[in-house]
């Protein structure tokens, strides 16, 4: 066989393995983050009655307080808690606020670096806040719902950005009664991940922002929470 007649099938060789490794690169899968690690961090938390709670203001839980928080997370589970004293109408008080989000990201677009992302999540929280008077005054309420959103993901061996907001709706019901209602809570979070730093596996740093309503039959436990703050994460 000639040389002429060989250059013609060595090209055609050519394209066939090349597309080859490109449709291989393009369909390759999604990789979903791995990180797990323990945060601590705060809220600025800022707790005040609706305009749909019908109690006068010397009866309604409203403080804005520091609350520290700590958490857990390992992928796409993430656990936080968090706990503050607020003085109310001369008494001290407390607040409670505990949440763990179950979720799954699907891809809208992504390449090696890059990736948009739709979030689906199932969302619970509780909220404990302390009123003066008698316990039917307390705002003790668990929260149970789904939500989705958008994410930004940037992504290199050592290094790691997210940025991510969701709107979760949630069925709210009273710790210790029937009473039963809506909840509706805006999330928000923007993450930086550094591997291998400090002869750890990693450290993390974010900040994050939620803001949630309760509009409950019981239109006395109508509230509305705003919540941001920073946390930092050990990797292991």
């Amino acid at each position: 066989m000639t040389a002429n007649r060989m250059q013609p099938i060595t090209l055609l060789l050519f394209c066939v393995l090349t597309s080859n490794l490109f449709a291989q690169y393009y369909e390759r899968p999604y990789e979903h983050t791995e990180s797990r690690f323990i945060h601590v961090g705060f809220f600025q938390r800022d707790f005040e009655p609706r305009y749909t709670n019908p109690l006068p203001d010397s009866q309604t839980v409203n403080y804005s307080r520091i609350m520290p928080t700590i958490g857990f997370r390992q992928g796409l589970v993430d656990v936080t808690f968090g706990y503050t004293r607020f003085s109310l109408r001369g008494n001290d008080k407390t607040s409670i606020f505990a949440s763990v989000a179950v979720g799954n990201d699907f891809p809208i677009t992504f390449s090696r670096a890059h990736a948009f992302l739709l979030p689906l999540m199932i969302s619970s929280d509780y909220t404990r806040t302390d009123n003066t008077g008698g316990d039917k005054q307390n705002f003790n309420i668990g929260s149970v719902g789904i939500g989705a959103g958008l994410k930004y993901r940037f992504t290199q061996p050592r290094f790691e950005f997210s940025l991510h907001a969701v709107e979760a709706a949630h069925w709210s019901f009273e710790g210790f009664s029937t009473g039963s209602g809506f909840s509706a809570a805006t999330i928000g979070e923007a993450l930086f991940v550094f591997r291998d730093v400090l002869s750890l596996d990693g450290i993390t740093l974010g900040y994050r922002f939620r803001y949630q309503t309760w509009n409950m039959n019981n239109a006395k436990l109508d509230y509305k929470s705003l919540s941001h703050g920073a946390f930092v994460g050990v990797m292991f």
